[in-house]
């Protein structure tokens, strides 16, 4: 699915899935923005407060808020 700029996503957070103790923490991070769609499918996304990431994200980590 195509995030456009503006959007708010929830991002899977694939460190908390590996823990044994994932039942207590979130899947996913706090809402952030979707600032562009990068090529090779990869979004990079900012903070709430916007902050800019400094990772790319791909699509499939990606929940619409």
């Amino acid at each position: 699915s195509n995030f456009s700029p503006g959007s708010l996503v929830l991002v899977q957070n694939s460190r908390v899935k590996k823990e044994l103790n994932q039942k207590t923490k979130p899947w996913y991070t706090d809402p952030m923005v979707v600032l562009h769609w990068a090529t090779g499918g990869l979004y990079l996304l900012a903070e709430l407060d916007g902050s800019v990431s400094k990772l790319h994200f791909a699509a499939f980590c990606l929940l619409p808020y």
